[in-house]
């Protein structure tokens, strides 16, 4: 699969993924708190992606 597509696909469920903590996670934890992870949960997504894909393509 192109690689491009592969990154823009993450990012689009990492940003799904992203929505959905922001939604959830406020009912669970302090607002404060759930924001922080939520956005902290969502920069490892990507970075994890990220890696995955670099390592699938070399």
């Amino acid at each position: 699969m192109d690689p491009r597509l592969l990154d823009i696909v993450s990012a689009v469920i990492a940003f799904l993924v992203f929505l959905v903590l922001v939604i959830l996670l406020p009912a669970v934890l302090e607002p404060a708190i759930a924001y922080m992870t939520a956005i902290v949960i969502f920069i490892c997504t990507l970075s994890g992606t990220g890696y995955f894909i670099n390592k699938a393509i070399t």
